[in-house]
């Protein structure tokens, strides 16, 4: 069995794969390290060479041949994957997929030690330098793979890391991987804390429109993503109840949002979200 973790820069998946591995002897393979030393070796930034990859689609193939290599010479023994693309070139892995806000994105980021390859001068320019990367990644990988890294069907477990620790995370991957060694399958599973999750409506671009009572009392919650935020359509009032009791993390369901084009900030709730749940977002997306 192989793991592949994958997610949003900053989430710290390269920190909780150590203490995986740290915990259970499994071996690492790390292609983001790969990638920035190809852009060290140019002399140019990540996003820039996402931009000149997304022209020259080879370059992405030494990659992704290296990832397949690996994967089936060692199905004997269990890899963890740290790759953006690895849950599409490794068969039958648990796929992990890691969500953080942009902002606490930035925070973690201009804090790492990545050389100069991916210096910032302030913490703005960082979350939209990263976001900028971010979009250019997964503009190219729709492109040669038609392969949505951003859509969170693809993954057995998507967990949201804004709000906890590395250690804390990587105790409730586990947790899902020993499940799935046990069973050799698991029915995803989406947590996401609430408050990560943006009370809103759809808008169809003329009057403002009032979440209907029925999507507000939705039963289950639905989320879909713009920008790497997260964006309630249906139960608000069940996130309302999981802010006023501190739910730390709740389960979402997965949504095919592609169709959809345009979703707003209800203000109003998101000021009673803030009220309710004592607390304030880590950041607003750009409105």
């Amino acid at each position: 069995m192989h793991i592949t973790i994958t997610g949003m820069l900053g989430s710290g998946k390269s920190t909780i794969c150590k203490i995986i591995s740290e915990q259970k002897g499994y071996e690492i393979y790390s292609t983001g390290k790969i990638q920035r030393q190809v852009a060290a070796q140019k002399g140019i930034t990540t996003l820039e060479l996402n931009k000149i990859m997304l022209e020259y689609p080879e370059l992405d193939s030494i990659i992704d041949n290296e990832t397949v290599r690996i994967s089936e010479e060692s199905s004997d023994k269990t890899i963890i994957f740290d790759s953006r693309m690895a849950w599409f070139f490794v068969k039958n892995s648990f796929k992990i997929f890691l969500t953080v806000d942009p902002l606490v994105s930035a925070q973690r980021v201009i804090k790492a030690d990545r050389g100069n390859v991916e210096g910032y001068v302030n913490i703005q320019e960082a979350k939209t330098k990263l976001i900028e990367r971010a979009q250019a990644e997964h503009e190219r990988f729709i492109k040669i793979y038609n392969a949505d890294y951003w859509n969170y069907c693809n993954y057995d477990l998507v967990l949201d890391a804004t709000w906890h620790d590395p250690d804390t995370l990587a105790s409730i991957i586990l947790g899902y991987i020993d499940m799935f060694v046990d069973s050799h399958k698991i029915e995803q599973t989406i947590l996401m804390s609430p408050k990560s999750l943006y009370p809103s409506f759809l808008n169809n671009k003329t009057d403002k429109i009032q979440i209907n009572q029925r999507d507000w009392n939705a039963a289950h919650v639905y989320v879909v993503t713009k920008n790497n935020y997260n964006y309630i359509i249906k139960g608000h009032a069940v996130v309302l109840k999981a802010l006023e009791n501190k739910t730390e993390l709740i389960k979402i369901l997965c949504v095919n949002d592609s169709h959809i084009r345009d979703v707003c900030i209800d203000i109003d709730s998101l000021n009673l979200f803030e009220r309710i749940g004592d607390f304030k977002y880590a950041s607003l997306p750009d409105m």
